[in-house]
């Protein structure tokens, strides 16, 4: 039996878990295939939905690019926006996707996958 091949345009899944009440930091180097640090022109944006076809996120990442020729990029949350998540439940499951629309072209998603936060055991 002939195996048809696929070709996959899906950006890398990465999940992501969060702790309610802590802010979080990541770091981020977009490659190209060839490993060569893609040179990020334009602007990129970050997103948690609880679920994907949601017309409104449930919170945007401070977006901060570090080194735009280097592909570096740092996203943020705040304490606040990690425990809004939970919105009164003990745990939050949804998704989450990095976007970078370079100047005067299509956005392309560079990562994507899901997201999850627990809530906190002290809190003040």
């Amino acid at each position: 039996m002939t195996r048809t091949p696929t070709i996959s345009l899906v950006p890398t899944a990465v999940d992501l878990a969060l702790y309610a009440g802590d802010g979080a930091r990541l770091g981020i180097i977009v490659r190209d295939t060839a490993g060569e640090a893609v040179v990020l022109d334009g602007t990129v944006a970050a997103q948690i939905r609880a679920q994907r076809p949601d017309p409104v996120a449930l919170e945007a990442f401070q977006v901060d690019i570090v080194d735009a020729d280097a592909g570096s990029v740092v996203l943020s949350l705040t304490g606040e926006q990690t425990a809004g998540l939970l919105n009164g439940d003990a745990k939050f499951e949804g998704a989450w996707d990095v976007q970078w629309t370079p100047a005067g072209e299509q956005p392309l998603t560079v990562v994507q996958g899901k997201v999850t936060c627990v809530l906190d055991v002290t809190r003040g």
